[in-house]
């Protein structure tokens, strides 16, 4: 009776040692790893939140520093003409303030030994390819007899004011020694938190420009003195 009841203890004993987690353990350990699954996605969602936002910071300023760049290279440009074969400003309907959203010029092209014509306007450059976004906010650019093609994305607002020799506005293309571009860039996504109102930026030619709700902005407006006019 001894030996059986020793072994009858032992044998309780591993089976106690053996036995698994309660229910309250289980419940326990599952509410503390909930807790901290949800700090870790809160973490990833906040961290992905704000590469998304710097990635778009990020673009909208080289959109923003390729169109002033190209616009005042080729600003510069207009009316170079060492053989004097007519390069001129060709824009078309200059108003009283001076002011368009669009510019066109030509100028002797010295790779092609001709002369050649420069077009910038706004487009909408991705509706023929089925990514049209519905808006008009990419910088086009017309070489010669070519189709405008893009060359920045997201450049919503455009303006160009000519001034005369005395730096006021001209409607005159033939009295344009310098040029004002300006230019806004929005992000290509809108923000997905609440943001202040948008900025309203004011332009030399007195337009109110505000991005549309809920994107990121960036306004550039330089003068541009035209080289080659007037010599």
């Amino acid at each position: 009776m001894l030996v059986m009841t020793m072994a009858n203890q032992t044998g309780t004993d591993q089976w106690r040692k053996q036995r698994g987690f309660t229910l309250v353990e289980l419940l326990v350990a599952t509410a503390v790893g909930g807790v901290l699954m949800g700090a870790v996605m809160t973490a990833f969602l906040s961290q992905h939140e704000t590469y998304i936002v710097q990635d778009d910071v990020v673009e909208m300023q080289q959109n923003a520093r390729v169109a002033m760049d190209m616009l005042t290279r080729d600003i510069r440009s207009i009316g170079y003409d060492p053989g004097s074969f007519g390069a001129a400003l060709k824009t078309p309907g200059i108003g009283a303030d001076g002011a368009t959203q669009g510019l066109v010029f030509t100028r002797w092209h010295d790779d092609t030994a001709a002369m050649q014509e420069v077009e910038y306007a706004l487009i909408d450059a991705f509706a023929s390819v089925g990514g049209n976004d519905g808006r008009v906010d990419d910088l086009g650019r017309r070489l010669g007899t070519e189709a405008l093609q893009p060359v920045a994305e997201n450049v919503s607002q455009l303006e160009f004011r000519y001034l005369d020799g005395d730096g006021n506005p001209t409607s005159l293309p033939n009295n344009v020694r310098a040029i004002q571009v300006s230019i806004m860039v929005e992000s290509a996504n809108q923000a997905t938190k609440a943001m202040p109102p948008p900025q309203t930026y004011t332009t030399p030619g007195g337009q109110q420009w505000t991005p549309a709700d809920g994107f990121r902005s960036i306004f550039l407006t330089a003068t541009v003195r035209c080289r080659n006019l007037g010599l």
